[in-house]
């Protein structure tokens, strides 16, 4: 392959991952800024507006109101494959009896900035596609801030980099005091991961 056809193919690659494995042209605090920056609560929440679908219960979703119980929530962008991967498992696993129809389960918007509500709306709300969102899906603002629950009030902590500044597809368990307590590592839809999620949100396997 020439140089230049090695350098285009290159490009497109880039483009068809820039919405799934990294926020583009995010920049990471370095550490001199980190030192400064507030501290991350250890038990946090944020609301974020909704398409106010009937399984979004409401315009605005106040993670606060998921914490009866561990909550499992996924990072998703429109334009990501692993994404779509993650969100048909889940909504398969869910349909067959596999998870439990009381596991409180979220999809969160990660790219606001760069990608459309409309874009989201067309992949994750359209009845008759294998990745529709039968749970709430959330859609913050790049500027949505967290709230600490131990003095329930907002704070000045960015919603990224509370929730260690997850990449797309992203699998976190908050448990039912809000924190955040595992992370997944992979980037297709994996049962043996969603296991250990479950595992997690569910140790006695009730």
């Amino acid at each position: 392959m020439k140089p230049m056809q090695r350098f285009v193919s290159g490009m497109i690659v880039l483009l068809l991952l820039s919405g799934c494995t990294a926020a583009p042209f995010e920049e990471t605090p370095t550490q001199e800024e980190e030192a400064v920056l507030s501290p991350v609560p250890e038990r946090l929440s944020f609301t974020a507006p909704t398409f106010d679908r009937v399984d979004d219960n409401g315009a605005q979703h106040d993670l606060r109101n998921s914490f009866d119980g561990p909550v499992l929530m996924l990072w998703v962008a429109a334009g990501c494959s692993g994404c779509h991967d993650w969100t048909a498992m889940l909504s398969e696993e869910l349909a067959a009896g596999n998870i439990s129809n009381t596991t409180n389960i979220v999809s969160v918007h990660r790219y606001p900035s760069f990608e459309s509500t409309e874009k989201v709306q067309e992949r994750y709300t359209t009845n008759n596609t294998s990745t529709y969102t039968p749970w709430p899906l959330l859609l913050p603002p790049a500027s949505t801030n967290v709230i600490d629950l131990d003095t329930g009030r907002m704070t000045d902590v960015e919603l990224y980099r509370a929730f260690q500044n997850p990449v797309t597809p992203t699998l976190q368990v908050l448990d039912g005091d809000g924190r955040l307590v595992w992370t997944s590592k992979t980037y297709w839809a994996n049962a043996t991961v969603l296991e250990e999620a479950l595992s997690i949100m569910n140790p006695d396997g009730a």
